[in-house]
């Protein structure tokens, strides 16, 4: 496995330190662009796409920066080709600084899944999906696995792909919120 993806965040939640397991894992997730020269000193919400998901990272930060206590998430960053399970770990840093260490727990392959795949041909609808399982929203709401998404919603019917955004579903929101009120506890 690999090493542990890390960066660290000042208390502007500007970030101040990507370790070089965070710019391979860049380049091998169509980031290249995403170097030292244009992530250090930058907002992290810039990098952090959708309201869900920004929220449910500022609830995490506040509460590590009020108990000083870390905080550890699983979920899954997956590619094309591969699910990927990796723990967050959010720790207090010195000045209310934050440390966010990503490290991989496993890596199941699977057949490509085109939705994933950052070179296939996109169109203008947008599809939302799970930033921390990687399900994806339905027009009801519902949240599915991502095959049953594409499945359901005949997505490799259409001439593109539609656009993804990220959020946060139910489950995980719940989640999250969970292991922050246990923060106190230990």
């Amino acid at each position: 496995m690999p090493m542990s993806i890390q960066y660290s965040i000042d208390r502007a939640d500007r970030i101040q330190f990507i370790n070089e397991a965070w710019l391979q894992f860049a380049c091998q997730n169509a980031g290249g662009h995403l170097n030292r020269a244009h992530v250090i000193g930058k907002p992290l919400w810039g990098f952090i796409e959708g309201e869900d998901l920004s929220h449910a990272y500022g609830q995490i930060f506040k509460a590590v920066r009020t108990k000083q206590q870390a905080a550890v998430f699983k979920f899954r960053c997956d590619s094309a080709e591969c699910r990927r399970y990796f723990q967050l770990t959010v720790s207090p840093l010195q000045d209310d600084e934050l440390l966010l260490s990503t490290h991989p727990l496993r890596e199941d392959l699977r057949d490509p899944v085109p939705l994933l795949d950052p070179d296939v041909k996109r169109g203008e609808a947008f599809l939302a999906i799970c930033s921390w399982c990687i399900k994806a929203r339905l027009p009801t709401n519902e949240w599915v696995e991502l095959e049953d998404a594409i499945n359901r919603l005949d997505l490799l019917a259409g001439a593109a792909m539609p656009s993804l955004t990220h959020g946060i579903c139910v489950d995980c929101q719940s989640t999250i919120e969970h292991e922050l009120k246990n923060l106190s506890r230990r």
